[in-house]
Order: C-alpha cells, then structure tokens, then sequence
C-alpha cells in the first residue's frame, strides 16, 4: 500500500468514526452566501462573576494545508504541538472534575461537559494522527481561529472536487470549561469565526468548490452553521 492510499484510508476511517457519534448531517451551498454572512466578528470574552464583555481585538484565522512533511513544515509542526498541548491539558481537566478539584454541583450539567470534553479529545486525537505524520495531501486543510495568539478553535476539512468536508471540528479545552461554567477567560463566538473564516478563503482562494458539507455533533456548533446558511442534508 503507497503512502498516498494509506493517507487517504486514515481519513475514510476518521470520517466513518466521525458518523459513529450522533449528529446532524448539514449542506452549505456558497451560491447562497452574502456578505453580511461571513463578516469577521469579535470575540465576546467572559469575565469575573460570569460577566461578558465584546472584545476590541478581533479573532485571526490560519490555514494550514498538509502538503509538506511535518519535518518540513513549521505550521504544521506547531500545530501538533497545539494539539498535544490540548490532549494534555484535557486529561488534567478530566482529573479534576472526578476529584472535585473543579466543582460542578449540577449532575446533568457535570455529564454535559464530561461528554463534550471527551468528544473533543477524542476529535483531538485522531486529528494529530494525521498531521503528526510525514504524509502528505493537498486535499487536506485545517483551519484554526485564534485569539491574541491563542489557538482556539480547530477545523479539519477534506476537498472533493467541488465540495469541501468538514470532518471534525475541536476547541481549547480550557475554553470548554470556561464558556460551561462562565468562568473567567472563556471565550465565545470562536466557531462562528471559524467557520465564516472557512467560506471567506474558499470564496477568495478557492471558487471551484460550490459546497461545503459536515457532520455537527454540538447543538451549539449547528446552531452556529445554521444561522449563516447550512441547512440539512439532502440524504437526511
């Protein structure tokens, strides 16, 4: 099996994972974009006493497209160690809430965010699969939206032909926590950011894809597609 197979194969097996969580199959078709759609946006940042304010600094956004080895790659390089810090840094928070070290009274709330932290690690997981690796496909992009220079949001997208898949879409599980229990730091409207980042650069750098699809396993991250456009697949 060439190397090219074998990459193409690993991401059959994280898409066929991907279905395996319950979600929402939904279509963008960018025909049907407007401006007012995809306009950068600015962060609403959490603050003490779960107090919320608009940040004055907007988000950035990072395309990272695996067309080099990661020994030859410096994007791509640092965003393996991104996510090895978000592996890391979720196992501890983990820890933490089944020892009380961080307190969640609320049982259903408590499960709430023990699941989306262990989807997100999982989607963490099998994302640094591929971009730990020497293999290479310009088919495959991810794209991050920052914050002052911190990561905080992390698309993984595959191109077919025309259309654009977005696998798996994870965050900083700091921001997780935070945004759940309003703690000081959390940082909303990331995905939002993302997302419209995403339709901005295949607009602008790509017009040969005429769709984007992608399998939404967060009410909030549909909520999010939905409102600049997606709608549900036509197979659902």
């Amino acid at each position: 099996m060439n190397k090219k197979t074998r990459f193409f194969l690993s991401l059959f097996l994280i898409t066929l994972s991907t279905f395996s969580i319950a979600g929402n199959n939904l279509t963008l078709e960018l025909s049907t974009i407007k401006d007012q759609d995809i306009r950068s946006i600015h962060p609403i940042l959490i603050g003490e006493n779960g107090d919320t304010t608009i940040s004055e600094t907007i988000f950035s956004n990072e395309k990272i497209i695996l067309d080099k080895p990661i020994n030859l790659h410096v994007a791509r390089k640092n965003l393996a160690e991104t996510l090895k810090s978000f592996v890391t840094k979720t196992k501890k928070i983990i820890r933490d809430i089944k020892d009380g070290s961080i307190a969640i009274p609320n049982e259903a709330l408590k499960n709430e965010v023990m699941l989306n932290l262990r989807n997100n690690d999982s989607f963490l997981k099998r994302t640094l699969t591929s971009v730990d690796s020497s293999e290479v496909s310009e088919r495959y992009k991810l794209y991050t939206t920052k914050l002052k220079g911190k990561t905080v949001i992390i698309s993984q997208t595959t191109t077919f032909d025309d259309e654009l898949y977005v696998s798996l879409v994870m965050s900083d599980p700091d921001n997780i926590i935070n945004n759940s229990l309003k703690l000081n730091g959390g940082i909303k409207r990331a995905s939002v950011e993302n997302i419209r980042g995403i339709v901005r650069d295949l607009l602008t750098n790509d017009p040969s894809v005429k769709t984007i699809s992608a399998h939404v396993v967060s009410p909030t991250l549909e909520s999010n597609y939905r409102r600049i456009g997606f709608k549900d697949s036509p197979c659902d």
